[in-house]
């Protein structure tokens, strides 16, 4: 089973196909972003590897390390040897404002993880890794910061705009999918991959019409699943837009 480990997140997430570049991207946060600021136009012929993390930029320096049905998932390269044939393609960078957010990205805290008993039989010995509980916990985490920031504003979270948000769904979601393949027991967590999927893919959806009611409708359900679900944030509202308890007594 691979860890998930940055220096070897290629071998996790092979190659993803992000604004038509190929990108081999890190695990952690918005580090993949970085780059596409400092590149105008890239072409499927480059891989851009992830950038060294810094205490600033990437991760802040800690050691943290995720769709309506038939919606279909993005398209992945499983290789970056693949000859390309696209015209270069320019990337739109995230809003600068970033780095000046009152709220600014946080890197997933795994010491928080605390299991509702509702999804505590998915993970363990017989069913999905630790490694596939960290990815699931961290993409969770990671995409809610950036939609609380796209709906209520600096205070809230760190900003981007629908387009990124978009993709950086789609990153986490292929991420996910690549260590589902890696787990020997995926079948019997299917109910939980089967709804995380179907969320991811209402997200993806949703931000890519910037239709404003299906993006709350997401935020509800990617709220549930990282405070309630996946950690136990006793102050923080309960939707109940998960077919999952959130109750823990």
């Amino acid at each position: 089973m691979i860890p998930i480990d940055k220096k070897r997140i290629v071998t996790l997430a092979g190659t993803l196909v992000l604004a038509g570049a190929v990108v081999a991207a890190g695990v952690y946060g918005p580090s993949v972003w970085k780059v596409f600021r400092q590149q105008s136009a890239i072409t499927d012929q480059v891989v851009i590897q992830t950038p060294a993390v810094d205490g600033n930029n990437s991760i802040n320096g800690s050691n943290g390390t995720m769709l309506p049905e038939g919606t279909a998932p993005p398209a992945v390269k499983g290789t970056a040897e693949t000859t390309p044939t696209a015209a270069p393609t320019t990337v739109n960078s995230p809003p600068q404002s970033d780095s000046g957010s009152k709220n600014k990205y946080r890197e997933p805290d795994t010491k928080l993880i605390d299991l509702a008993p509702s999804v505590t039989a998915f993970f363990g010995e017989a069913a999905l890794s630790d490694d596939a509980k960290t990815l699931a916990f961290g993409s969770a985490w990671n995409i809610h910061q950036y939609v609380d920031g796209y709906l209520y504003g600096p205070a809230a979270g760190p900003q981007m705009n629908e387009e990124d948000i978009k993709k950086y769904i789609v990153f986490h979601k292929t991420l996910l999918d690549k260590q589902y393949k890696n787990e020997a027991n995926a079948s019997k967590a299917s109910a939980f991959t089967s709804y995380l999927d179907v969320l991811l893919n209402s997200g993806i959806d949703s931000f890519d019409s910037k239709d404003k009611t299906r993006i709350e409708q997401f935020h509800q359900g990617i709220h549930d699943l990282d405070a309630h679900l996946m950690r136990n944030d006793a102050s923080s509202k309960i939707y109940g837009a998960t077919p999952f308890a959130t109750k823990r007594t």
